[in-house]
């Protein structure tokens, strides 16, 4: 096992269409559990994530099954390679993918749990005028103070200093983006998302989750599992449950999460899912941290490689 390996998984918005069919192709673990998605789910998620249509693909909840999937076969692959984390982390959903490589539940769970979670933020999207937008060059402090005055629209997701996403209803959600370029923001631009995603509005979205939820058999995380919102290791199952009906609704700290990790679990980090989000926003947070990528399978081979020779050294 590698020491000190801080396994980071991306979310919503990592999907692209040809993500894990060189997986698919490669290695038998990635086989197991797509064709154990699809059997459980039953639609061929993987033939979605291999050939799309791109529009698709990117409906919230489809997007959110595809990336957990994928993830969890790269979780697996390396398990295999005897590459294990100290800790785990997720942004957004992500934290799904972070649950199953703790233990705390198996894949067939996990994917049941992302489809509740996924369907109950779905049904209060349609009863909210909601949107999110991304606003380039101000900080957090600045945009508190912009939005200290709305109370249907707030920060929803801190990527890097500089890079903050807001949620709310859509008519304070432009009038933000509007304001903030106006005292010196580089850019601002809506989401394809039309929800507001990580704000109070989604509080019912939560309660649902935990209804749904209710009896499922879960598992004490067997490492650090750190929530986006608390910043702290989820202590046990019965925690579990409420931490994830919690983020529904809460901010993504992402900031201060990687900063928290860089300090309390000093070391390589690795992305382990698709896509290169999360190594964008590491770069932009802190240009000293080392972080690794799994996108693909020649990546992936590269990632163990330099694993195994960081052991060897």
């Amino acid at each position: 096992m590698a020491d000190n390996i801080a396994f980071l998984y991306p979310g919503q918005g990592s999907q692209k269409v040809g993500m894990g069919a060189d997986l698919y192709e490669a290695f038998p673990e990635a086989r197991i559990l797509f064709n154990k998605a699809d059997k459980i789910l039953g639609f061929s998620l993987k033939k979605l994530c291999f050939n799309g249509p791109e529009t698709e693909l990117n409906q919230d909840l489809n997007a959110q099954l595809a990336v957990y999937v994928n993830s969890c076969c790269l979780t697996d692959i390396l398990k295999k390679h005897n590459i294990l984390p100290q800790v785990a982390a997720g942004y957004s959903s992500g934290f799904y993918g972070a649950a199953y490589c703790a233990g705390c539940f198996d894949f067939s769970l996990g994917l049941k749990i992302v489809k509740i979670a996924g369907e109950a933020l779905i049904a209060k999207c349609s009863v909210v005028n909601g949107a999110m937008a991304v606003i380039f060059g101000l900080s957090i402090e600045q945009l508190n103070d912009l939005c200290a005055n709305k109370s249907d629209v707030a920060i929803a997701i801190i990527n890097t200093p500089r890079q903050i996403i807001i949620s709310g209803r859509l008519p304070s959600v432009e009038q933000i983006m509007e304001k903030a370029i106006g005292i010196g923001a580089l850019d601002a631009y809506l989401l394809p998302a039309k929800c507001a995603y990580h704000s109070t509005f989604m509080l019912g979205a939560g309660r649902h989750f935990l209804k749904k939820s209710d009896g499922f058999s879960l598992n004490n995380p067997m490492i650090p599992l750190i929530s986006y919102h608390t910043l702290t290791p989820v202590k046990n199952q019965q925690k579990l449950i409420k931490v994830m009906a919690d983020q529904l609704s809460s901010t993504v700290r992402w900031v201060e999460l990687i900063k928290m990790i860089k300090k309390q679990f000093p070391g390589t980090l690795l992305e382990v899912g698709p896509g290169a989000v999360i190594c964008g926003t590491v770069r932009w947070i802190d240009r000293n941290l080392t972080i690794l990528n799994t996108s693909s399978a020649k990546r992936l081979q590269n990632t163990v490689k330099i694993i195994k020779g960081l052991e060897s050294s």
